[in-house]
């Protein structure tokens, strides 16, 4: 990654912050994107080189603005990662229509048109990372809009590893349960899910274990890469018996594991 420029969406906290101190270490430019400018100054701050561009990719324009801003600071782009993200948690005619396209928004549509920004000024051998989920892969209950979102990523993902076969790599990553205050950021909220997210701080995968997973995966242009016991054990699953997931997953729902009123 000498001298390589990588950009990072959501480097304000969790796995992006983990993505930019891992790659930094391993000698790359890093290039910091958050609609929080308070944290990615004091993320830069600690990093060589590092510049800040501020952005909230609810905005198209300033999803379309990201991609010149850090052509000009670095003079080249190498690795792009779509990391931001964001979810609600609750009944899917619970959420509010601003809600359920907020996280559209975000965690779908800004990628694409990011990427598709971002395509005409990859230099050779450039990569492209996409931050989805094991919801991606499987579908999870009171996460309806993330599941949708990340399963359309994980679509287009495959979709485009296929199409620029040869020129640039993609790599779609499927993280399991992350100790980040992820969920607690989460646009809705109820007394279980309250508890999940405790729980995910407590018993989730460490970001710097995804951080060094992505590494690895640009070095050997991987497709989808899982990271955490969860993820694994839930492709396991699918694999051994798909029907086996959707039932524990009702059963934890009657039982008023997984959140929900």
């Amino acid at each position: 990654m000498n001298k390589r420029v990588v950009l990072i969406t959501g480097a304000a906290g969790g796995i992006g912050q983990a993505l930019a101190r891992r790659f930094a270490a391993d000698g790359a430019q890093v290039a910091l994107s958050d609609r929080d400018g308070s944290e990615l100054q004091k993320l830069a701050d600690t990093l060589d080189g590092a510049t800040i561009h501020v952005a909230d990719l609810r905005v198209r324009e300033q999803v379309a603005s990201l991609v010149p801003s850090v052509l000009e600071a670095h003079g080249g782009l190498d690795v792009v990662i779509a990391n931001a993200g964001w979810t609600t948690h609750g009944r899917f005619d619970q959420l509010t229509l601003d809600e359920i396209d907020g996280v559209l928004e975000i965690d779908l549509r800004s990628v694409l048109h990011l990427v598709h920004h971002v395509l005409p000024h990859l230099r050779s051998s450039g990569h492209i990372v996409l931050t989805a989920s094991m919801a991606g892969a499987t579908a999870f209950p009171f996460q309806s809009t993330y599941s949708a979102a990340k399963h359309g990523l994980v679509g287009f993902g495959d979709a485009l590893r296929i199409e620029l076969s040869g020129s640039v790599g993609v790599t779609t990553l499927l993280p399991g349960t992350i100790a980040t205050p992820f969920l607690e950021n989460a646009a809705s909220h109820d007394a279980s899910s309250e508890r999940l997210a405790e729980l995910m701080q407590r018993y989730g995968t460490s970001p710097d274990r995804v951080a060094a997973a992505t590494v690895r995966a640009v070095r050997r242009n991987r497709g989808r890469v899982r990271v955490g016991w969860d993820s694994h054990l839930v492709g396991m699953v699918q694999w051994l018996c798909p029907p086996l997931l959707p039932a524990v997953l009702r059963f934890a729902q009657r039982r008023k594991l997984l959140g929900g009123k």
